[in-house]
C-alpha cells in the first residue's frame, strides 16, 4: 500500500478532500515519518498547494511546522520545496506583481518566517537554499525577477540576511552582465553567420532578464533607502569593484550616491583610498587599484548629483599623488619604465585625463578654473619618463589633447607622435584598458530611472579639429563660476613659462 500511494500523490489534480484527508492524517502520525520514509515526505513536500482555499493552505502550513520541529534533519527539503514555489513561470508586470500572486507567495513567506522564528539556527539553511535555487540566468526574465522580488521580501523579516541576500543577487546579476556579449564581440562571432541568431536570441533573453532585475533592486534602494544603502555599500566594495568589465550592475551604485550625498562621500573616498594604495590591499592588488581608479573617474564624470567641488578636491587629489610619485621615482635608486610596475600611477593619471576631457565643459568655462587646471601641472604627467600617455586609450587621449591644447595648458601632439613611431619600430601593439564603467545605459527599462541621473559626454572637437575651433568659445569665457571654485591654498599658475614642452624633451 505504501508503495501504491507515492504515484498517486504525485498527480497534480489530488481533490481538496483528499488533500484535507491526506495532511490531516500526516499530521496526526508526524513522529513517525522518520529518515525511512523519507521518499514519501519528498512526495508531499511537493503536492500543490498555493491555489487552494485559506483553510487547506493553513492545513498545509502546519503539517510542515510540526515536520520541521519532530525532524529537524527534513528542515533543507521543506525549505528548498518552499523556495520553488517563489520562481514559477507566468508574465512579467509593468509596477507591481498581481495581488493574486503576491497573495500566494505571502503564504510561501509566512511558512519561511514561522520556521525561522520556531529554529532560528535554520537560517543558515534557507540562505544555501537561496543560493541554490537561484534561477538560471537564462532560463527567462520572469523567473528571475520573480526570484529576486521574493528574496528582497525575505530581507524584510529576515534583516539578519540582509547583507548575504542582497549579495546573492548581486552575484547573480554580475553573471549576468559578463554574460552579455559586448559590441566588438558581438560583431567578430555574427560575422559566422551559423552563430548569429544563437547569439542574438541569448543576448536578447540576458538582456531583459538583467533589465527587470535590475529594476526590483532600484525599487528595493528607492524603498529601503538608509539600510539598503549601507548594506550596497558593503557588496559594492567586496563584489562589484573587484570585477573588470561590467556594464550594468555598477549603476546600482551610481543611484544610490545621487539619492544620498553621505553614501557618495563615503564611495568616493574609499575609491580614492584604493586607488591611492593607502588602505593596504596587499600583494596583488594593483588590479583592484586600477579598477577603483576608473570608477571614480567614471562616477565624477558621469553623476549628475555629486558637486563639482568634489570634481575640484578629486582632481587635486589624484594630481598631488601622481607628481608626489614621479618624485620618488625620480630619486629611486633604480627606475624601471615597466607598465606593470607603475600601473597604479598609469590608471591615476589616465583617471584624470578622462576627467580633464570629459568635464571640459565646466572646467574650461572661465579664466578662474582654466587658472585651476594650470596650478595641477599637467605638463609634467605628460612628460615624465613613465609615459602616461603611451598606455591611455587612444579616444581619451584626443579628446584630452585637444582640449589642452585648444586651452594652451598641455601640448601632448610630440609624445603621441613619438610613441606611435616607437610603436611601429618595435611592432608591438599596445593593450589599452578601453573599459569605461560608466559608459551610456543600455537596458530600457531600468535605463528610465538611471538616464537622468547620467551626464552625456559632449564632444566639442570632432575627429580632425584643432584649437582654431576655440577661438569664438574663448572670447566668451565668463568671469563667474557656480560651479568649480578653486581652494585657497591651491597655488595658481599665471602662465606657461614653467611647462616643459614636449618637443623638447630630452631623450
Amino acid at each position: 500500500m505504501y508503495s501504491d500511494i507515492l504515484p498517486m500523490l504525485r498527480d497534480p489534480q489530488l481533490s481538496d478532500e483528499n488533500f484535507t484527508r491526506l495532511f490531516e492524517d500526516c499530521s496526526a502520525c508526524v513522529v513517525l515519518l522518520g529518515r525511512e520514509v523519507k521518499p514519501f515526505v519528498e512526495v508531499i513536500c511537493d503536492v500543490t498547494w498555493l491555489n487552494r482555499n485559506d483553510d487547506l493552505v493553513a492545513l498545509y502550513s502546519k503539517f510542515l511546522l510540526n515536520l520541521v520541529t519532530a525532524h529537524p534533519y527534513y528542515t533543507p527539503l521543506v525549505m528548498a520545496s518552499l523556495m520553488k514555489n517563489l520562481k514559477v513561470g507566468g508574465e512579467n508586470w509593468d509596477e507591481n506583481p498581481p495581488e493574486e500572486l503576491i497573495f500566494k507567495w505571502s503564504n510561501v513567506h509566512t511558512i519561511i518566517a514561522q520556521i525561522i522564528a520556531i529554529m532560528p539556527m535554520s537560517s543558515t539553511i534557507l540562505m544555501q537554499n537561496i543560493v541554490e535555487q537561484f534561477p538560471y540566468y537564462k532560463l527567462g526574465s520572469y523567473c528571475n525577477r520573480a526570484y529576486v522580488y521574493n528574496l528582497i521580501w525575505v530581507t524584510k523579516y529576515i534583516p539578519a540576511l540582509q547583507e548575504q541576500i542582497i549579495t546573492a543577487i548581486i552575484n547573480r546579476l554580475v553573471v549576468m552582465d559578463v554574460n552579455m556579449v559586448d559590441k566588438s564581440r558581438k560583431q567578430s562571432i555574427q560575422n559566422e553567420a551559423i552563430f548569429s541568431m544563437e547569439i542574438d536570441d541569448d543576448e536578447t533573453v540576458i538582456s531583459e532578464t538583467l533589465d527587470f532585475c535590475m529594476l526590483e533592486m532600484l525599487q528595493w534602494l528607492q524603498d529601503e533607502r538608509d539600510s539598503a544603502m549601507n548594506v550596497l555599500c558593503n557588496v559594492f566594495e567586496r563584489v562589484i569593484l573587484p570585477t573588470h568589465g561590467i556594464r550594468h550592475v555598477q549603476f546600482l551604485i551610481l543611484y544610490i550616491i545621487s539619492i544620498n550625498q553621505q553614501c557618495a562621500d563615503r564611495i568616493l573616498t574609499n575609491l580614492w583610498m584604493m586607488a591611492a594604495g593607502c588602505n593596504g590591499l596587499g600583494p596583488g592588488a594593483l588590479a583592484t587599484r586600477k579598477t577603483a581608479a576608473s570608477h571614480l573617474a567614471g562616477l565624477l564624470a558621469r553623476c549628475i548629483r555629486i558637486p563639482n567641488t568634489r570634481l575640484i578636491q578629486f582632481l587635486r587629489n589624484m594630481a598631488d599623488w601622481c607628481h608626489s610619485y614621479i618624485t620618488a621615482t625620480q630619486e629611486a635608486a633604480t627606475a624601471s619604465e615597466n607598465v606593470k610596475v607603475h600601473g597604479a600611477f598609469h590608471a591615476i593619471c589616465h583617471a584624470i585625463f578622462y576627467l580633464v576631457a570629459f568635464k571640459h565643459q565646466h572646467l574650461f568655462m572661465n579664466k578662474t578654473n582654466i587658472n585651476f587646471i594650470q596650478s595641477l601641472n599637467l605638463s609634467r604627467l605628460v612628460t615624465c619618463v613613465l609615459n602616461p600617455l603611451k598606455t591611455c586609450p587612444p579616444q581619451v587621449i584626443r579628446a584630452f589633447s585637444s582640449v589642452t591644447r585648444a586651452h594652451q595648458v598641455v601640448y601632448c601632439q610630440a609624445i603621441i607622435e613619438r610613441n606611435a613611431r616607437q610603436s611601429i619600430v618595435t611592432e608591438a601593439n599596445a593593450h589599452y584598458d578601453e573599459w569605461f564603467p560608466y559608459d551610456p545605459y543600455t537596458l530600457p527599462k531600468s535605463g528610465e530611472i538611471i538616464w537622468p541621473l547620467c551626464i552625456d559626454y559632449k564632444d566639442w572637437l570632432q575627429e580632425g579639429d584643432d584649437e582654431t575651433q576655440y577661438s569664438s568659445m574663448m572670447k566668451k569665457l565668463e568671469d563667474d563660476d557656480d560651479y568649480l571654485m578653486t581652494s585657497p591654498k591651491s597655488k595658481i599658475a599665471s602662465s606657461l613659462s614653467n611647462c616643459i614642452s614636449p618637443g623638447f624633451k630630452s631623450m
